[in-house]
């Protein structure tokens, strides 16, 4: 455990300005997607509002298909991870990776903020029930699998852009490849979170809202 906290600490200190900018994209998506709902027209408000409604109601009389969320979640979550890592390998893939980071960021940000400004307090409740408990483990694990694809995509510039420079690309690929695939464990934790806990707190706040 020792040596993994001291690759971790080596690996955040060497990527500061990574992390900083990934997690910029991250908090510009989030404030983007609370604005939006300021945005929307009274039309739009009401159609997801009677969505909402609609969705609690049903939330509350019915058994919640905990496998079809996992499975849909895992499809989400990973199909992201993995277009993540794709682009990591590529030149042009950095813009592409953070344009991800800040899409997640819009959804969260957009989510949280429409139920708080149609409920309150009940809305941050609820947001914070829902929405909090699988995103603890997912957005960090975007957020790394973010920084590493980016520092990989750097070091392949790096290497073809300067001769004195050379690194083995085929060493530090299966390593990039091995530390996202355990960070995919991670994703799929955070699924099962999300499919038979987090619907439980969901259901119990439903009849509430």
């Amino acid at each position: 455990m020792r040596k993994l906290r001291e690759i971790a600490l080596k690996h955040i200190q060497g990527n500061l300005i990574i992390y900083f900018i990934v997690i910029m994209f991250l908090l510009i998506g989030i404030s983007a997607g609370a604005f939006t709902v300021k945005a929307l027209s009274d039309g739009k408000k009401q159609e997801l509002i009677h969505y909402l409604r609609s969705f609690f109601q049903f939330i509350t009389e019915n058994h919640v298909e905990s496998f079809s969320i996992l499975k849909q979640s895992l499809f989400n979550n990973l199909q992201t991870g993995i277009l993540i890592w794709l682009l990591g390998v590529t030149i042009v893939g950095i813009p592409f990776i953070l344009l991800l980071i800040a899409l997640r960021g819009f959804i969260i940000g957009f989510t949280v903020g429409f139920f708080i400004e149609q409920m309150g307090l009940k809305g941050l409740l609820f947001s914070f029930c829902s929405i909090l408990p699988q995103n603890i483990l997912i957005i960090p694990c975007f957020i790394v699998i973010a920084v590493i694809g980016i520092s990989f995509s750097m070091m392949i510039i790096k290497n073809k852009l300067n001769k004195t420079y050379k690194s083995d690309i085929l060493r530090q690929f299966v390593i990039y490849s091995s530390v996202i695939a355990a960070l995919f464990i991670m994703i799929v934790l955070g699924g099962i979170v999300e499919a038979y806990i987090t619907p439980v707190f969901m259901k119990l706040l439903s009849g509430y809202m």
